[in-house]
Protein backbone atom coordinates (compact mmCIF):
# COMPACT_ATOMS: atom_id res chain seq x y z
CA UNK A 1 0.00 0.00 0.00
CA UNK A 2 2.58 2.04 0.83
CA UNK A 3 4.32 1.64 -2.43
CA UNK A 4 1.36 2.68 -4.42
CA UNK A 5 0.82 5.64 -2.26
CA UNK A 6 4.40 6.42 -3.33
CA UNK A 7 4.06 5.89 -6.95
CA UNK A 8 0.94 8.07 -6.88
CA UNK A 9 3.08 11.03 -5.10
CA UNK A 10 5.86 10.70 -7.85
CA UNK A 11 3.86 11.30 -10.40
CA UNK A 12 2.10 14.91 -9.10
CA UNK A 13 3.51 17.76 -10.34
CA UNK A 14 5.68 19.44 -7.92
CA UNK A 15 5.20 23.20 -6.97
CA UNK A 16 8.99 23.42 -7.22
CA UNK A 17 9.72 24.72 -11.04
CA UNK A 18 13.86 22.70 -10.53
CA UNK A 19 11.90 19.25 -9.85
CA UNK A 20 9.62 19.24 -12.45
CA UNK A 21 12.33 20.65 -15.22
CA UNK A 22 14.34 17.52 -13.79
CA UNK A 23 11.56 15.19 -13.97
CA UNK A 24 10.63 15.67 -17.85
CA UNK A 25 14.36 16.56 -18.81
CA UNK A 26 14.77 12.48 -17.61
CA UNK A 27 11.97 10.76 -18.63
CA UNK A 28 11.76 12.39 -22.63
CA UNK A 29 15.04 13.04 -23.25
CA UNK A 30 15.75 16.54 -23.58
CA UNK A 31 19.18 17.38 -24.63
CA UNK A 32 18.85 13.86 -26.58
CA UNK A 33 15.48 13.89 -28.27
CA UNK A 34 16.04 17.18 -30.90
CA UNK A 35 12.28 17.30 -31.83
CA UNK A 36 11.09 18.43 -28.17
CA UNK A 37 11.41 22.62 -27.45
CA UNK A 38 12.09 23.35 -23.52
CA UNK A 39 12.52 27.23 -23.25
CA UNK A 40 12.12 29.06 -19.97
CA UNK A 41 10.40 32.02 -19.12
CA UNK A 42 9.82 34.64 -16.92
CA UNK A 43 6.46 36.38 -17.09
CA UNK A 44 5.09 38.98 -14.63
CA UNK A 45 7.61 37.73 -12.29
CA UNK A 46 6.84 34.19 -12.67
CA UNK A 47 9.44 31.54 -13.63
CA UNK A 48 7.85 29.19 -16.00
CA UNK A 49 9.37 26.15 -18.70
CA UNK A 50 7.16 25.66 -21.58
CA UNK A 51 7.60 22.02 -23.48
CA UNK A 52 6.38 21.65 -26.91
CA UNK A 53 6.86 18.75 -29.80
CA UNK A 54 8.39 20.68 -32.72
CA UNK A 55 6.25 19.54 -35.88
CA UNK A 56 2.96 20.00 -34.25
CA UNK A 57 2.49 23.75 -34.52
CA UNK A 58 3.19 27.18 -36.72
CA UNK A 59 5.87 28.98 -35.82
CA UNK A 60 3.98 32.32 -36.41
CA UNK A 61 1.10 30.84 -34.37
CA UNK A 62 3.42 29.77 -31.47
CA UNK A 63 4.56 33.50 -31.28
CA UNK A 64 1.58 35.04 -30.90
CA UNK A 65 0.47 32.59 -28.72
CA UNK A 66 3.25 32.95 -26.42
CA UNK A 67 3.33 36.63 -26.67
CA UNK A 68 -0.56 36.49 -25.49
CA UNK A 69 0.28 34.48 -22.43
CA UNK A 70 3.01 36.87 -21.59
CA UNK A 71 0.69 39.59 -21.51
CA UNK A 72 -2.11 37.54 -19.69
CA UNK A 73 -0.43 36.87 -16.77
CA UNK A 74 1.36 39.81 -16.51
CA UNK A 75 -1.85 42.08 -16.69
CA UNK A 76 -3.30 39.72 -13.60
CA UNK A 77 -0.13 39.71 -11.47
CA UNK A 78 -0.61 43.34 -11.78
CA UNK A 79 -4.27 43.15 -11.00
CA UNK A 80 -3.58 41.20 -7.73
CA UNK A 81 -1.09 43.61 -6.41
CA UNK A 82 0.74 41.20 -5.05
CA UNK A 83 -2.07 39.38 -3.20
CA UNK A 84 -1.71 35.67 -3.19
CA UNK A 85 -3.78 33.89 -5.37
CA UNK A 86 -4.20 30.22 -6.42
CA UNK A 87 -3.64 28.11 -9.54
CA UNK A 88 -7.55 27.78 -10.34
CA UNK A 89 -8.20 32.14 -10.02
CA UNK A 90 -5.22 32.26 -12.82
CA UNK A 91 -6.09 29.41 -14.85
CA UNK A 92 -9.96 31.20 -14.44
CA UNK A 93 -8.36 34.37 -16.06
CA UNK A 94 -6.50 32.44 -18.72
CA UNK A 95 -9.55 30.59 -19.90
CA UNK A 96 -11.11 34.04 -20.81
CA UNK A 97 -8.22 36.10 -21.70
CA UNK A 98 -5.86 33.74 -24.05
CA UNK A 99 -6.99 34.31 -27.45
CA UNK A 100 -6.89 30.28 -28.31
CA UNK A 101 -9.39 27.97 -28.07
CA UNK A 102 -8.83 25.45 -25.14
CA UNK A 103 -6.52 25.94 -22.04
CA UNK A 104 -6.79 23.44 -19.18
CA UNK A 105 -4.70 23.29 -15.98
CA UNK A 106 -2.98 19.00 -15.39
CA UNK A 107 -1.77 17.88 -11.81
CA UNK A 108 -0.31 14.61 -13.01
CA UNK A 109 3.18 14.02 -14.14
CA UNK A 110 2.37 11.43 -16.52
CA UNK A 111 -0.96 13.05 -18.15
CA UNK A 112 1.83 16.24 -19.09
CA UNK A 113 4.56 14.08 -20.23
CA UNK A 114 2.06 12.42 -22.84
CA UNK A 115 0.05 16.12 -23.84
CA UNK A 116 4.21 17.02 -24.53
CA UNK A 117 4.52 14.04 -26.67
CA UNK A 118 1.11 14.95 -28.42
CA UNK A 119 1.19 18.01 -29.53
CA UNK A 120 0.09 20.68 -27.14
CA UNK A 121 2.01 23.62 -25.20
CA UNK A 122 2.58 22.70 -21.58
CA UNK A 123 3.96 25.38 -19.36
CA UNK A 124 5.27 24.59 -15.70
CA UNK A 125 5.07 27.56 -13.20
CA UNK A 126 7.04 28.08 -10.44
CA UNK A 127 5.32 28.00 -6.90
CA UNK A 128 2.51 26.13 -8.45
CA UNK A 129 1.31 22.31 -8.25
CA UNK A 130 -0.21 22.15 -11.63
CA UNK A 131 0.74 22.68 -14.81
CA UNK A 132 -1.36 24.84 -17.79
CA UNK A 133 -1.65 23.39 -20.68
CA UNK A 134 -2.84 24.82 -24.10
CA UNK A 135 -3.97 22.90 -27.25
CA UNK A 136 -1.63 24.77 -30.00
CA UNK A 137 -1.77 21.64 -32.52
CA UNK A 138 -1.78 21.64 -35.92
CA UNK A 139 -1.40 17.98 -36.91
CA UNK A 140 0.80 16.97 -40.17
CA UNK A 141 -1.37 15.96 -42.60
CA UNK A 142 -1.66 14.91 -46.22
CA UNK A 143 -4.88 16.46 -48.23
CA UNK A 144 -8.16 14.95 -48.94
CA UNK A 145 -7.45 12.66 -52.11
CA UNK A 146 -10.02 10.85 -54.01
CA UNK A 147 -11.37 7.20 -52.57
CA UNK A 148 -8.62 4.11 -53.82
CA UNK A 149 -11.31 1.83 -53.04
CA UNK A 150 -15.44 2.16 -53.89
CA UNK A 151 -14.57 4.51 -56.41
CA UNK A 152 -18.04 5.97 -57.68
CA UNK A 153 -18.40 7.45 -61.33
CA UNK A 154 -20.88 9.88 -59.76
CA UNK A 155 -21.01 11.30 -56.01
CA UNK A 156 -18.62 12.39 -53.66
CA UNK A 157 -14.68 12.23 -54.17
CA UNK A 158 -13.09 12.73 -50.56
CA UNK A 159 -11.81 10.09 -48.14
CA UNK A 160 -10.30 9.39 -45.42
CA UNK A 161 -7.21 10.57 -44.48
CA UNK A 162 -4.40 9.75 -41.43
CA UNK A 163 -5.90 12.55 -39.21
CA UNK A 164 -8.37 11.40 -36.91
CA UNK A 165 -9.69 15.02 -36.59
CA UNK A 166 -10.05 15.47 -40.04
CA UNK A 167 -12.11 12.18 -40.49
CA UNK A 168 -14.53 12.80 -37.93
CA UNK A 169 -14.57 16.63 -39.08
CA UNK A 170 -15.82 14.46 -42.93
CA UNK A 171 -18.44 12.63 -40.56
CA UNK A 172 -19.92 15.53 -38.97
CA UNK A 173 -20.12 17.69 -42.33
CA UNK A 174 -22.65 15.25 -43.39
CA UNK A 175 -24.00 14.26 -40.32
CA UNK A 176 -24.99 17.18 -37.93
CA UNK A 177 -27.51 15.03 -35.45
CA UNK A 178 -27.08 16.68 -32.06
CA UNK A 179 -27.44 12.38 -30.61
CA UNK A 180 -24.10 11.98 -32.38
CA UNK A 181 -21.09 10.82 -29.82
CA UNK A 182 -17.76 10.26 -30.43
CA UNK A 183 -16.18 8.94 -27.20
CA UNK A 184 -11.66 9.85 -27.35
CA UNK A 185 -9.38 7.01 -25.54
CA UNK A 186 -5.65 5.99 -26.29
CA UNK A 187 -4.91 2.39 -26.96
CA UNK A 188 -1.08 1.41 -26.68
CA UNK A 189 1.27 1.44 -23.67
CA UNK A 190 3.96 3.18 -25.75
CA UNK A 191 1.48 4.57 -29.12
CA UNK A 192 -1.02 6.09 -26.91
CA UNK A 193 -2.95 6.00 -30.04
CA UNK A 194 -5.82 7.98 -30.09
CA UNK A 195 -9.19 6.15 -31.28
CA UNK A 196 -12.26 7.71 -31.54
CA UNK A 197 -15.58 5.08 -31.20
CA UNK A 198 -18.82 7.29 -32.88
CA UNK A 199 -22.42 6.26 -32.89
CA UNK A 200 -25.79 7.89 -32.64
CA UNK A 201 -27.19 7.62 -28.83
CA UNK A 202 -30.75 6.24 -29.62
CA UNK A 203 -30.26 4.31 -32.78
CA UNK A 204 -27.39 2.02 -31.65
CA UNK A 205 -27.39 -0.85 -29.46
CA UNK A 206 -26.76 0.53 -26.06
CA UNK A 207 -25.38 -2.93 -25.00
CA UNK A 208 -23.46 -3.01 -27.93
CA UNK A 209 -22.04 0.29 -27.18
CA UNK A 210 -21.20 -0.91 -23.99
CA UNK A 211 -19.94 -3.75 -25.69
CA UNK A 212 -17.36 -2.76 -27.65
CA UNK A 213 -16.08 0.13 -25.39
CA UNK A 214 -15.30 -2.42 -22.68
CA UNK A 215 -13.47 -4.58 -25.13
CA UNK A 216 -11.42 -1.10 -26.75
CA UNK A 217 -10.65 0.00 -22.86
CA UNK A 218 -9.43 -3.81 -22.02
CA UNK A 219 -7.17 -4.24 -25.38
CA UNK A 220 -3.61 -4.46 -23.32
CA UNK A 221 -0.50 -4.11 -26.31
CA UNK A 222 2.45 -2.06 -26.78
CA UNK A 223 1.36 0.12 -30.00
CA UNK A 224 -0.89 -0.26 -33.08
CA UNK A 225 1.68 -0.51 -35.30
CA UNK A 226 0.10 -1.31 -38.00
CA UNK A 227 -2.72 0.87 -37.30
CA UNK A 228 -6.38 -0.33 -37.39
CA UNK A 229 -5.83 -3.78 -38.48
CA UNK A 230 -3.87 -4.00 -35.35
CA UNK A 231 -6.66 -3.03 -33.20
CA UNK A 232 -9.45 -5.19 -35.41
CA UNK A 233 -7.74 -8.52 -34.58
CA UNK A 234 -7.54 -7.31 -30.93
CA UNK A 235 -10.98 -6.31 -30.73
CA UNK A 236 -12.61 -9.00 -32.80
CA UNK A 237 -10.83 -11.96 -31.29
CA UNK A 238 -9.44 -12.46 -34.90
CA UNK A 239 -8.09 -16.34 -35.66
CA UNK A 240 -7.99 -18.59 -38.36
CA UNK A 241 -11.33 -17.60 -40.08
CA UNK A 242 -10.61 -15.48 -43.17
CA UNK A 243 -13.97 -13.80 -43.06
CA UNK A 244 -13.93 -10.37 -42.21
CA UNK A 245 -15.75 -9.23 -39.50
CA UNK A 246 -15.48 -5.51 -39.62
CA UNK A 247 -15.90 -3.57 -42.34
CA UNK A 248 -13.19 -1.07 -43.49
CA UNK A 249 -14.00 1.97 -45.41
CA UNK A 250 -12.13 5.22 -46.80
CA UNK A 251 -15.82 7.09 -47.92
CA UNK A 252 -17.15 9.25 -45.30
CA UNK A 253 -20.81 8.89 -46.86
CA UNK A 254 -20.43 4.97 -46.31
CA UNK A 255 -19.36 5.90 -42.66
CA UNK A 256 -22.23 8.45 -42.37
CA UNK A 257 -24.94 5.73 -43.88
CA UNK A 258 -23.45 2.67 -41.30
CA UNK A 259 -24.03 5.34 -38.31
CA UNK A 260 -27.74 5.95 -39.15
CA UNK A 261 -28.02 2.10 -39.92
CA UNK A 262 -26.89 1.42 -36.53
CA UNK A 263 -23.72 0.52 -36.63
CA UNK A 264 -20.32 1.48 -34.64
CA UNK A 265 -17.66 3.42 -36.65
CA UNK A 266 -14.43 3.68 -35.23
CA UNK A 267 -11.76 6.14 -36.30
CA UNK A 268 -7.93 5.30 -35.55
CA UNK A 269 -5.65 7.64 -35.39
CA UNK A 270 -2.86 7.58 -38.05
CA UNK A 271 -5.12 5.48 -40.54
CA UNK A 272 -6.97 6.18 -43.46
CA UNK A 273 -9.59 4.20 -43.16
CA UNK A 274 -12.25 3.59 -40.60
CA UNK A 275 -13.92 0.91 -38.54
CA UNK A 276 -17.92 -0.16 -38.99
CA UNK A 277 -19.39 -3.26 -36.86
CA UNK A 278 -21.47 -5.02 -36.72
CA UNK A 279 -21.01 -6.65 -40.20
CA UNK A 280 -22.35 -9.42 -42.23
CA UNK A 281 -21.35 -11.28 -44.93
CA UNK A 282 -23.76 -8.56 -47.18
CA UNK A 283 -22.92 -5.55 -45.78
CA UNK A 284 -19.21 -6.59 -47.44
CA UNK A 285 -21.16 -6.87 -50.89
CA UNK A 286 -22.84 -3.42 -51.16
CA UNK A 287 -21.36 -0.72 -53.41
CA UNK A 288 -21.48 2.99 -53.35
CA UNK A 289 -22.55 2.97 -56.83
CA UNK A 290 -25.74 1.49 -56.67
CA UNK A 291 -27.02 4.57 -54.85
CA UNK A 292 -25.19 6.51 -57.51
CA UNK A 293 -27.64 5.47 -60.12
CA UNK A 294 -31.44 4.85 -60.57
CA UNK A 295 -33.04 1.98 -58.91
CA UNK A 296 -33.60 0.41 -61.80
CA UNK A 297 -29.71 0.16 -62.28
CA UNK A 298 -28.79 -0.30 -58.75
CA UNK A 299 -30.74 -3.67 -58.95
CA UNK A 300 -29.01 -4.81 -61.71
CA UNK A 301 -25.74 -3.78 -60.28
CA UNK A 302 -26.81 -5.88 -56.88
CA UNK A 303 -27.50 -9.07 -59.08
CA UNK A 304 -23.81 -8.41 -60.86
CA UNK A 305 -22.04 -8.32 -57.42
CA UNK A 306 -24.10 -11.58 -55.90
CA UNK A 307 -23.44 -13.58 -59.04
CA UNK A 308 -19.75 -12.57 -59.11
CA UNK A 309 -19.51 -13.86 -55.31
CA UNK A 310 -20.19 -17.62 -56.20
CA UNK A 311 -18.32 -17.07 -59.84
CA UNK A 312 -15.64 -16.30 -57.26
CA UNK A 313 -15.89 -18.81 -54.72
CA UNK A 314 -17.34 -21.98 -56.76
CA UNK A 315 -16.12 -21.77 -60.19
CA UNK A 316 -12.91 -23.50 -60.28
CA UNK A 317 -14.44 -25.91 -57.99
CA UNK A 318 -16.84 -26.45 -60.43
CA UNK A 319 -14.80 -26.71 -63.52
CA UNK A 320 -12.70 -29.36 -61.66
CA UNK A 321 -15.86 -31.23 -60.95
CA UNK A 322 -17.32 -31.09 -64.81
CA UNK A 323 -13.89 -32.44 -65.87
CA UNK A 324 -13.68 -35.34 -63.55
CA UNK A 325 -17.03 -36.91 -64.27
CA UNK A 326 -16.89 -35.89 -68.40
CA UNK A 327 -19.98 -38.64 -68.91
CA UNK A 328 -22.14 -36.29 -66.84
CA UNK A 329 -21.51 -33.11 -68.05
CA UNK A 330 -24.59 -31.54 -70.05
CA UNK A 331 -24.54 -30.38 -73.24
CA UNK A 332 -24.72 -26.87 -72.58
CA UNK A 333 -21.94 -26.88 -70.61
CA UNK A 334 -19.07 -28.71 -73.19
CA UNK A 335 -17.07 -24.90 -72.93
CA UNK A 336 -16.18 -26.26 -70.05
CA UNK A 337 -14.43 -29.61 -70.81
CA UNK A 338 -10.51 -29.31 -70.87
CA UNK A 339 -8.16 -31.25 -72.79
CA UNK A 340 -6.54 -34.16 -70.39
CA UNK A 341 -3.53 -34.91 -71.67
CA UNK A 342 -1.27 -31.84 -70.12
CA UNK A 343 1.82 -32.89 -68.39
CA UNK A 344 -0.16 -31.07 -65.30
CA UNK A 345 -3.15 -32.18 -64.07
CA UNK A 346 -6.02 -29.57 -64.20
CA UNK A 347 -6.08 -29.21 -60.21
CA UNK A 348 -2.50 -28.12 -60.28
CA UNK A 349 -2.69 -25.54 -63.45
CA UNK A 350 -5.72 -23.98 -61.27
CA UNK A 351 -3.38 -23.64 -58.60
CA UNK A 352 -0.70 -22.46 -60.92
CA UNK A 353 -2.86 -20.13 -62.68
CA UNK A 354 -3.89 -18.44 -59.00
CA UNK A 355 -0.24 -18.35 -57.67
CA UNK A 356 0.87 -16.58 -60.78
CA UNK A 357 -2.04 -14.05 -60.49
CA UNK A 358 -1.45 -13.12 -57.05
CA UNK A 359 2.32 -12.78 -57.81
CA UNK A 360 1.08 -10.17 -60.84
CA UNK A 361 -1.34 -8.03 -58.50
CA UNK A 362 1.76 -8.07 -55.84
CA UNK A 363 3.87 -7.18 -58.63
CA UNK A 364 2.09 -4.22 -59.58
CA UNK A 365 1.21 -2.85 -56.28
CA UNK A 366 4.75 -3.27 -55.15
CA UNK A 367 6.39 -1.38 -58.38
CA UNK A 368 7.13 1.98 -58.93
CA UNK A 369 4.17 3.46 -61.21
CA UNK A 370 6.61 4.42 -64.44
CA UNK A 371 6.84 -0.02 -64.20
CA UNK A 372 3.72 -0.98 -63.33
CA UNK A 373 2.20 -0.71 -67.11
CA UNK A 374 5.32 -2.61 -67.97
CA UNK A 375 5.10 -5.60 -65.91
CA UNK A 376 1.61 -5.90 -66.42
CA UNK A 377 2.57 -6.52 -70.20
CA UNK A 378 5.23 -8.91 -69.42
CA UNK A 379 2.60 -10.72 -67.23
CA UNK A 380 -0.17 -11.07 -69.97
CA UNK A 381 2.98 -12.58 -72.26
CA UNK A 382 4.09 -14.98 -69.87
CA UNK A 383 0.90 -16.02 -68.32
CA UNK A 384 -1.48 -15.60 -71.22
CA UNK A 385 0.53 -16.89 -74.42
CA UNK A 386 4.05 -18.85 -73.85
CA UNK A 387 2.77 -20.29 -70.78
CA UNK A 388 0.08 -21.86 -72.88
CA UNK A 389 2.63 -22.77 -75.35
CA UNK A 390 4.76 -24.37 -73.64
CA UNK A 391 1.83 -26.85 -72.38
CA UNK A 392 2.48 -25.37 -68.26
CA UNK A 393 -1.66 -24.44 -68.34
CA UNK A 394 -4.27 -24.60 -71.11
CA UNK A 395 -6.33 -21.39 -72.39
CA UNK A 396 -9.68 -22.79 -70.71
CA UNK A 397 -7.56 -22.43 -67.18
CA UNK A 398 -6.07 -19.40 -68.29
CA UNK A 399 -10.22 -18.18 -69.04
CA UNK A 400 -11.33 -19.07 -65.73
CA UNK A 401 -8.61 -17.50 -63.58
CA UNK A 402 -8.75 -14.42 -65.40
CA UNK A 403 -12.60 -14.33 -64.80
CA UNK A 404 -12.52 -15.47 -61.05
CA UNK A 405 -9.90 -12.44 -60.80
CA UNK A 406 -12.22 -9.90 -62.15
CA UNK A 407 -15.03 -11.13 -60.21
CA UNK A 408 -12.70 -10.57 -57.37
CA UNK A 409 -12.06 -6.72 -58.22
CA UNK A 410 -16.16 -6.18 -58.51
CA UNK A 411 -16.92 -6.58 -54.91
CA UNK A 412 -15.84 -3.70 -52.91
CA UNK A 413 -14.67 -5.25 -49.99
CA UNK A 414 -10.84 -6.32 -50.64
CA UNK A 415 -10.76 -8.14 -46.93
CA UNK A 416 -13.87 -9.87 -48.12
CA UNK A 417 -12.06 -10.95 -51.72
CA UNK A 418 -9.37 -12.34 -49.62
CA UNK A 419 -11.61 -14.34 -48.06
CA UNK A 420 -13.25 -16.06 -50.65
CA UNK A 421 -9.78 -16.61 -52.02
CA UNK A 422 -9.09 -19.06 -48.87
CA UNK A 423 -12.62 -20.82 -49.80
CA UNK A 424 -12.08 -21.19 -53.03
CA UNK A 425 -8.43 -23.07 -52.50
CA UNK A 426 -10.63 -25.18 -49.80
CA UNK A 427 -12.96 -26.12 -52.39
CA UNK A 428 -10.49 -27.34 -55.29
CA UNK A 429 -8.57 -29.47 -52.34
CA UNK A 430 -11.76 -31.29 -51.42
CA UNK A 431 -12.74 -31.96 -55.15
CA UNK A 432 -8.98 -32.88 -56.48
CA UNK A 433 -9.31 -35.51 -53.21
CA UNK A 434 -12.27 -36.65 -53.66
CA UNK A 435 -14.53 -35.46 -57.01
CA UNK A 436 -17.82 -34.99 -56.39
CA UNK A 437 -18.37 -35.76 -52.89
CA UNK A 438 -15.63 -33.55 -51.79
CA UNK A 439 -17.26 -30.42 -53.57
CA UNK A 440 -20.56 -30.89 -51.46
CA UNK A 441 -18.53 -31.57 -48.26
CA UNK A 442 -16.40 -28.24 -49.09
CA UNK A 443 -19.89 -25.85 -50.05
CA UNK A 444 -21.14 -27.51 -46.59
CA UNK A 445 -18.25 -26.63 -44.40
CA UNK A 446 -17.66 -23.10 -45.68
CA UNK A 447 -21.68 -22.39 -45.04
CA UNK A 448 -21.50 -24.41 -41.57
CA UNK A 449 -18.34 -21.84 -41.02
CA UNK A 450 -20.67 -18.82 -42.30
CA UNK A 451 -23.37 -20.05 -40.07
CA UNK A 452 -21.27 -20.29 -37.30
CA UNK A 453 -19.56 -16.68 -37.57
CA UNK A 454 -20.47 -13.99 -35.68
CA UNK A 455 -19.52 -10.09 -36.02
CA UNK A 456 -20.31 -8.65 -32.73
CA UNK A 457 -23.30 -10.63 -32.03
CA UNK A 458 -24.81 -10.23 -35.54
CA UNK A 459 -25.14 -13.37 -37.50
CA UNK A 460 -22.82 -13.46 -40.59
CA UNK A 461 -25.20 -14.55 -42.70
CA UNK A 462 -28.57 -11.88 -41.40
CA UNK A 463 -30.78 -11.31 -42.86
CA UNK A 464 -30.96 -14.70 -44.66
CA UNK A 465 -30.38 -16.40 -41.75
CA UNK A 466 -32.07 -15.47 -39.81
CA UNK A 467 -34.37 -14.82 -42.49
CA UNK A 468 -36.00 -11.06 -42.51
CA UNK A 469 -38.02 -9.99 -45.64
CA UNK A 470 -38.96 -6.68 -44.87
CA UNK A 471 -35.76 -4.32 -43.67
CA UNK A 472 -34.08 -7.03 -44.60
CA UNK A 473 -33.19 -9.36 -47.50
CA UNK A 474 -35.27 -7.59 -49.94
CA UNK A 475 -33.21 -4.54 -49.51
CA UNK A 476 -29.99 -7.00 -50.53
CA UNK A 477 -31.99 -7.58 -53.43
CA UNK A 478 -33.52 -4.99 -54.48
CA UNK A 479 -32.18 -1.30 -54.41
CA UNK A 480 -35.47 0.66 -53.52
CA UNK A 481 -36.00 4.19 -54.02
CA UNK A 482 -35.09 6.51 -51.44
CA UNK A 483 -38.43 7.96 -50.54
CA UNK A 484 -39.60 4.04 -50.11
CA UNK A 485 -36.78 3.75 -47.29
CA UNK A 486 -39.05 4.18 -44.21
CA UNK A 487 -36.82 2.22 -42.00
CA UNK A 488 -32.99 2.29 -41.34
CA UNK A 489 -33.01 0.69 -38.11
CA UNK A 490 -32.97 -3.07 -38.59
CA UNK A 491 -29.66 -4.04 -37.73
CA UNK A 492 -30.05 -2.38 -34.28
CA UNK A 493 -33.84 -4.25 -33.66
CA UNK A 494 -32.13 -7.58 -34.73
CA UNK A 495 -29.47 -6.73 -32.38
CA UNK A 496 -32.06 -5.52 -29.23
CA UNK A 497 -34.35 -8.90 -29.83
CA UNK A 498 -31.09 -11.13 -29.55
CA UNK A 499 -30.56 -9.97 -25.83
CA UNK A 500 -27.34 -8.99 -24.18
CA UNK A 501 -24.31 -9.86 -25.86
CA UNK A 502 -22.64 -13.37 -24.09
CA UNK A 503 -19.33 -12.53 -22.75
CA UNK A 504 -17.03 -14.29 -25.37
CA UNK A 505 -18.75 -12.84 -28.45
CA UNK A 506 -16.87 -11.44 -30.76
Amino acid sequence: MAEGTKTTEATRISPHLEDNVRYVNEHIGIGTSWDIIAKPFSFGGIRMMSYVSNGYFMTNNMVLILRDLHQCVRSFVEERADKPFTMQELMDHLTHQVAFVQVQALDRMDKAIHFILSGPLITFLDGFDQALMIDTRVYPMRSISTPDLERTVRGARDAFTETMLMNTALIRRRLREPRLRDELMQIGKNSKTDVCMLYIEGVTDPKLVRHVREKLRAIEVDALFMGQQTLVEHLAGVGWNPYPLVRLTERPDVATTALLEGQIVIVVDTSPNVIILPTSLFHHLQHPQEYQTYPMVGTYMRMVILVALVVHVFLPGVFLLLNAHPDLMPKWLSFMRADQSFPLPLWAQLVLAEFGLDMLQLAVVNSPKELASAIGVLAAMLFGQFAVKIHLVQEEVMVYGGLVAIAQLAMASYELGSANQMARFWTIAWTALFGGWGFVISVLSWLVLLLHTESFGLPYLWPLVPFQWHHGFRQILFRPPMQTVANRNALTNVLFRRGPLRRGAR
